[in-house]
């Protein structure tokens, strides 16, 4: 375990749940049900009738919008989530070992909203269903078959990734985990054996290389030719929409992550953990990113206005009209103003100042994203899209705004939750926090668990109360909690036991 993370107070939101922690579950909770309410509302109204998006075809509007362009938003969130912790694990950049964790769920998070985010744009739920059973036949020209197998794959690398790194610690701290929680580690040990240790660091290692070589491929290649390949859709299509798209998507996640990792640093009173210095790199980073995303910009308008077809200098134009164009390249000035002033002048850091720049800047990604996608469904100016929907105006409504920030929640009401299931900061030496012994069993749960704080869980029940002050150290053997095949473990992980060690409600 690095020196400089206190395992014991990683653990410690898993047993200890506080006023706050209640209070963000219930009002994220309230959130995610206004959100359902919209979508049951969506359902039952009917897409087109009750949002402000049109139809491909002889109804004409703006079919794509705000579902699309927040599906953009968190493919690109993703990407650059996964590639912070790939980067951790492949360049061996212990300095950001404690924020890795918390990347590598907000991705599988991200991957999940922008899946919820096509379902919205499809209306129907059950659409989903008849995409994937005519992919072969829809993946040669359905950008949104691509999708779908985006998503799948990044999901599936994501969550083996994450379930890769966690095996090892999860099979160490087992003892000290929330027994009510036993089927989900149950299923995260599966066929688990300590011998598969230094293979699973090496898979880990190639599967984040793997992560690493997709990001530039995905984020800066599938999704940005999805759109640019669709034949005579102006504004979708440039010669630097792959990098300006892989640019942004790892603006928006660095800013995500910066948000995330100040809340938990606050929440938990983990500074001496995460460190100032590590949001002070992320802070540098970012201030690059954004000004990378600006140089991108002045690129797009300065080629969309210079002797540009006709299509793209009206799109161009119009663009620059736009309120919200103005808003987006305002949030960022001003964002890279402060980073950038930050590194000049040390002194001006403030870790809240950079939690609202963050948040500005990933609200101004997100604008720019949704105006990527309807600028030029707004102007149809050459057939065949004149004849596909005429040009009209757009801007989301309130079931539309309740869907897409309702997944900003639903990220949130996930996090309040896995950080009641897994230690939030990886702990690389989880065996030296079980102080007690474990012995190879053959006989299922029947042994008894240990509590957080050493205590005896027998029958599932803790014996006695959590707020002992002393606990009794445990003097029988405990049974490897992990044989999920039911043919007994092939090497004992047998700790050594100490008794002096057990733990006291006050030492945690």
């Amino acid at each position: 375990m690095s020196p400089d993370i206190d395992g014991e107070r990683v653990l410690r939101p898993l047993h200890n749940t506080t006023k706050g922690h209640f209070a963000l579950l219930v009002v994220f909770g309230l959130a995610a049900l206004w959100l359902l309410v919209a979508w049951v509302y969506q359902l039952r109204g009917g897409m087109m009738t009750v949002t402000n998006l049109g139809d491909w075809g002889t109804a004409g509007g703006v079919p794509w919008g705000l579902y699309i362009g927040a599906f953009v938003w968190w493919i690109g969130i993703a990407h650059g989530g996964i590639a912070i912790s790939a980067a951790v694990t492949v360049f061996k950049i212990e300095r950001f070992r404690p924020i890795a964790r918390i990347a590598e769920v907000l991705t599988v998070f991200a991957l999940g909203m922008a899946a919820a985010n096509i379902v919205f744009s499809l209306g129907r739920p059950d659409r989903i269903f008849n995409t994937i059973v005519q992919w072969p036949l829809t993946v040669y020209h359905s950008p949104l078959a691509w999708d779908i197998a985006v998503i799948t794959l990044y999901l599936v690398l994501s969550l083996t990734y994450i379930t890769l790194s966690l095996r090892d610690e999860i099979y160490a701290l087992r003892p000290r985990l929330p027994w009510w929680l036993g089927p989900i580690y149950s299923v995260i040990l599966l066929g688990y054996r300590p011998a598969e240790s230094e293979k699973v660091e090496q898979i880990t290692w190639w599967l984040a290389v793997a992560i690493l070589a997709l990001v530039p491929l995905l984020s800066g290649g599938v999704v940005p030719w999805l759109f640019g390949l669709i034949a005579a859709q102006p504004g979708w299509f440039g010669a630097a929409a792959g990098p300006s798209m892989l640019v942004e998507s790892l603006t928006s996640a660095m800013a995500f992550v910066i948000i995330v990792v100040a809340a938990f640093r606050y929440a938990y009173g983990w500074e001496d953990m995460i460190e100032e210095a590590i949001l002070v790199d992320l802070s540098k980073v970012l201030a690059l990113l954004v000004l990378a995303t600006i140089w991108f910009v002045i690129h797009d308008v300065l080629t969309g206005l210079y002797l540009a077809p006709a299509h793209i200098d009206v799109i161009t134009e119009t663009m620059l009209t736009l309120p919200f164009f103005w808003l987006a390249i305002g949030g960022l000035l001003v964002s890279f103003t402060y980073l950038a002033a930050t590194v000049l002048r040390p002194d001006w850091f403030s870790i809240p100042v950079l939690v609202v720049v963050s948040g500005v800047v990933a609200i101004s990604i997100l604008n720019k994203k949704v105006m990527f996608i309807v600028e030029g469904l707004m102007h149809p100016s050459v057939p065949p899209l004149t004849n596909l929907y005429p040009a009209g105006e757009y801007f989301p409504n309130w079931v539309e705004w309740s869907l897409v920030l309702g997944s900003i929640v639903l990220v949130g009401l996930g996090f309040v939750i896995v950080s009641k299931i897994i230690p939030m900061i990886e702990l690389e030496d989880a065996g030296e926090l079980v102080d007690e012994p474990r012995s190879s069993r053959t006989d299922g749960d029947s042994s008894p668990d240990v509590a957080a704080d050493g205590g005896v869980l027998s029958g599932g029940k803790l014996n006695g109360s959590a707020a002992d002050t002393e606990r009794q150290p445990v003097n029988s053997a405990i049974s490897d909690p992990v044989d999920t095949t039911g043919r007994g473990v092939a090497e004992s992980d047998t700790v050594g036991l100490d008794s002096d060690s057990a733990t006291t409600e006050e030492d945690r």
